[in-house]
């Protein structure tokens, strides 16, 4: 595995700018075998010609940055299943001497040989700053000093929150667990509830993972909130006079109460449940998200002078109205979707057919829910795996889970659904419920159909048809539904100015999230419908900014918010990349100690911690880097076995004109 980088040579102008930049040195420039001639000086004299053409002689970590950077836009990067075949060193070249005032060519101004340290391509002529180039026509743009900002990383680039995951993994590996605390935390104010239960997104992009696995960047995380501390959150400078009303204390809506708390707001949280947090509170059980790192959480966003109002809920103990004549100013609705969708098959209605949420809301809540006999969950969400696993713990017999797709199919985590097996509760893939089997008002059993993939996909997931006559019943006393939430309209009354959609979610502006009444912002599962809590955390930071922008006349909300909570961190002068194939490190399998929902999973321990963030390739800096280190792996520093270098072109057929560079 690993990463090939390809070169159209006809179009290749031979100016080794890519050798130059690229951070690792996996490219140099191969030595002609035949004699030849590059324009020269004013007089027009010859200089042998030095360099040809670019080689790779080191493994790549996929970076792009010499393809960014590639004058005529002639280089592309392939994903390669074998090693990727690599060419020996081409060894030092003689630099020439210009004449007086004289043209050089551009060979002679770059670096000729991989070095250690990487300055700017351009030496002292440019400000380089590599970036993304949107046309393949924008040649050079790194040169335009006032252009955006470089690249992030994928991993970055991949969180809905934006979590600068590169730096935090690297503070890690170098041992700096307060300031990898304090950098998660910064655009996150729940870095430890995403250490435990994030869906990782970032692991998906993560370039790591063509070389052999990706980062464990999420169990990274949760060892640095268990191992460092948190810097102090220091007061806002400004103590604004408007105040914001927040309705719903999930994720979207405690971190909009954070961020705009930083901004100096007076922010007030209603909660329609006993406890904040939202799903992580009453939806994942403890055994998943101990209640003390929720806790801790909440109570320093609380800490911030934020009001929580509990067992408040909009519809039944206050109106839109009510808040807007306590003086609130603007209103952000993140109620979340927790109404929990219906079978829609005969006998869907009798008493043992349980919403999956109603039932984590009592396990949750303290209430002990128990049961008995046999117990089906119906879906293949974390939701469902969260169900069939408290199901267990709470008295049932069996749990079986059906899901109408295939296994691959299913959104849960596959180490959720590998912790289902494990405890024993048993996988039905491919069966649809077609009908709750029920006598004198007792569940007995849901009869499914076994559905069969039809080779054709919608929106990226594949399509399932039923099978004729391949009907059966599982045994059931109880069956937990668990096939998706949905927002409650009921709590925005006639009149409200509001708009839903024809799904129940409340209409709002996907930039701002402003609803069409002026002053009232919504976001979160309200309106997306269910995702990941990482999600809902963007959400909330969205509303707050768009929030300061219509209170405050702020141009860039999101800018401001940055400037508050920006952890700054010195930049990195040399890096070390380890590019050897090493497995990826995972946490211990949680102990099953059915019957209790105490905590099971253990995070890393420091050792293993330091070790798995050192295989990190570094794309957040590697770029702007000026000393990085191949340490490991195949590459310029080490014996390689090489392969034959493309043939030279014919002699004196390519001249290089490099331009007045002096």
């Amino acid at each position: 595995m690993g990463y090939r980088i390809d070169i159209d040579h006809a179009n290749c102008i031979n100016c080794g700018v890519c050798m130059d930049v690229c951070p690792v040195e996996a490219l140099d420039m191969s030595r002609p075998a035949t004699p030849g001639v590059e324009v020269g000086s004013e007089g027009g004299g010859p200089l042998p010609w030095m360099m040809e053409h670019p080689v790779q002689v080191g493994e790549c970590i996929g970076c792009s940055i010499c393809i960014r950077e590639c004058p005529p836009n002639v280089m592309t990067l392939a994903v390669m299943k074998e090693p990727t075949p690599l060419v020996a060193r081409q060894g030092p070249v003689e630099r020439p001497v210009p004449d007086e005032g004289g043209w050089m060519p551009l060979s002679a101004i770059t670096r000729e040989a991989l070095k250690p340290v990487h300055d700017s391509p351009f030496g002292d002529l440019f400000t380089w700053r590599t970036r993304s180039r949107p046309e393949p026509w924008q040649v050079w743009q790194s040169m335009v000093t006032d252009g955006p900002a470089s690249p992030v990383a994928p991993c970055q680039e991949a969180c809905p929150a934006g979590t600068d995951a590169g730096r935090y993994v690297g503070l890690v590996a170098a041992g700096r667990y307060d300031d990898a605390y304090a950098v998660a935390a910064e655009v996150n104010p729940f870095p430890s509830v995403c250490g435990w239960i994030c869906t990782a997104p970032c692991e998906a992009a993560c370039r790591r993972s063509t070389l052999d696995e990706p980062i464990a960047i999420r169990t990274i995380k949760r060892f640095a909130v268990e191992h460092g501390k948190l810097p102090a959150v220091p007061p806002s400078a400004i103590k604004r006079e408007e105040r914001v009303a927040i309705v719903g204390g999930g994720p979207a809506g405690m971190s909009a109460a954070y961020y705009l708390a930083r901004l100096g707001y007076g922010v007030s949280v209603m909660e329609a449940m006993p406890v904040p947090g939202g799903m992580m509170a009453i939806g994942i059980p403890e055994y998943r998200l101990p209640r003390s790192v929720l806790r801790e959480e909440i109570e320093r966003i609380v800490g911030l002078g934020v009001e929580l109002r509990l067992d408040t809920a909009m519809g039944r103990d206050f109106t839109l109205g009510d808040l807007e004549r306590e003086g609130f100013k603007a209103v952000f609705l993140a109620t979340g979707a927790s109404k929990s969708r219906r079978l829609g098959v005969p006998g869907d209605d009798l008493r043992a057919v349980i919403p999956a949420t109603r039932f984590l809301k009592e396990v949750n809540l303290g209430e002990n829910p128990r049961l008995s006999g046999p117990v089906v969950v119906v879906g293949g969400g974390s939701t469902a795996m969260d169900a069939a696993r408290s199901a267990w713990r709470s008295g049932a017999d069996s749990v079986t889970i059906v899901y109408r797709r295939g296994r691959g199919d299913m959104p849960a985590q596959e180490e959720e659904v590998e912790a289902a097996e494990r405890e024993g509760i048993t996988i039905l893939a491919g069966l649809a419920p077609t009908e709750v089997v029920g006598r004198e008002g007792a569940v007995m059993a849901l009869r499914v159909q076994e559905q069969r993939a039809t080779g054709r996909m919608e929106h990226g997931r594949a399509i399932y048809a039923a099978v004729a006559d391949a009907i059966r019943d599982v045994p059931a006393s109880t069956i937990l539904v668990a096939i998706g939430e949905e927002p409650d309209p009921s709590i925005l009354p006639e009149g409200a100015g509001i708009e839903v959609s024809g799904w129940a979610g409340i209409v709002a502006d996907p930039r701002t999230l402003a609803t069409g009444r002026a002053g009232i912002f919504a976001g979160g599962d309200v309106v997306s419908g269910p995702k990941t809590i990482i999600d809902a955390v963007a959400a909330g930071r969205r509303a707050a900014a768009s929030i300061h922008e219509y209170l405050a006349g702020a141009r860039d909300g999101e800018a401001e918010i940055m400037a508050a909570v920006r952890y700054p961190t010195a930049p990195e002068r040399t890096l070390s990349v380890d590019l050897a194939p090493r497995p990826r490190a995972h946490a211990p399998l949680p102990v099953v100690q059915l019957g209790t929902f105490a905590a099971t999973q253990a995070g890393f321990p420091e050792n293993v911690a330091r070790s798995e963030a050192s295989r990190c390739f570094r794309c957040d800096a590697v770029y702007g880097c000026p000393s990085v280190t191949v340490v490991a792996g195949r590459g310029p520093h080490e014996n390689v076995h090489p392969v034959p270098a493309l043939s030279p072109a014919p002699a004196a057929t390519q001249s290089i004109a490099g331009g007045d560079l002096q």
